[in-house]
């Protein structure tokens, strides 16, 4: 499996608090089955480090891939972000500011829970126009999306990467999430599922239960496009199967 939603970036935001509890949820990915993960901290939230590409977050991550190489552990360590979608989006991706999944066209993007939809719409749009494909990070979890889900497959079929939470599939990030997740899973309306990690000790990395509920939710097939086959394609810069493609 790959893993394209993670803060396993130790020491700059809510997720990993050291290198220890980093190389912790590296070991943990990889006994569950995930091969490649894309570290994805928080980026451009109001107040606090911004985490922009940088010679300093490159040092972070490179430092973040040694230490899990030096563990034993063979996990595949590839750069991204989560970024917060704010007004000044449009000209942070003008000025290489934002880092996409893996050095791909691909851009993680979350939303205040919130937004409004028309305001969501509006940067997506931007960000479209600039030659990225959005991901949108648990859209399950926006209010919006919870009132309205058929929002999502507007944003399915205009080509937007719609990227569903392990825990809220899961039923840990309360009931609406988890409703909404199934309704969306249930339609084909999610290209990926990620763990959307914070720790080694809740919100964690490890993907098996996650993985087997799916298989029996949506069957072999689905489930291998939402974990394996998408995300790494993801982490390629290829083009994405919808869940009808073979």
């Amino acid at each position: 499996m790959t893993d394209i939603h993670c803060h396993i970036l130790p020491g700059v935001d809510d997720g990993a608090e050291n290198m220890d509890e980093a190389v912790a949820m590296a070991r943990m990915a990889w006994e569950s089955g995930v091969r490649t993960i894309i570290a994805t901290p928080h980026c451009n939230l109001p107040g606090e480090a911004g985490n922009y590409r940088s010679g300093a977050m490159t040092r972070r991550f490179n430092t973040l891939k040694k230490a899990v190489r030096d563990a034993g552990i063979d996990l595949e360590i590839l750069p991204g972000a989560e970024v917060l979608c704010t007004p000044n989006v449009p000209q942070l991706l003008d000025e290489k500011k934002l880092i996409p999944l893996a050095g791909s066209r691909y851009l993680l993007v979350e939303f205040f829970f919130d937004e409004h939809l028309d305001a969501i719409d509006q940067l997506l749009e931007q960000i479209t126009e600039r030659g990225l494909v959005p991901v949108i990070a648990h859209p399950e979890r926006y209010e919006a999306v919870q009132q309205a889900p058929h929002a999502v497959a507007r944003w399915f079929h205009s080509g937007y990467v719609i990227q569903l939470n392990k825990g809220s599939i899961l039923g840990r990030l309360g009931r609406r999430a988890q409703w909404c997740a199934e309704w969306l899973l249930d339609r084909g309306l999610a290209h990926t599922v990620a763990s959307d990690a914070h720790s080694d000790q809740y919100r964690t990395p490890h993907m098996d239960q996650l993985r087997r509920t799916l298989e029996d939710r949506c069957g072999s097939a689905y489930c291998n496009i939402l974990l394996r086959i998408n995300p790494d394609r993801i982490a390629h810069d290829r083009p994405l199967l919808a869940p009808d493609e073979p």
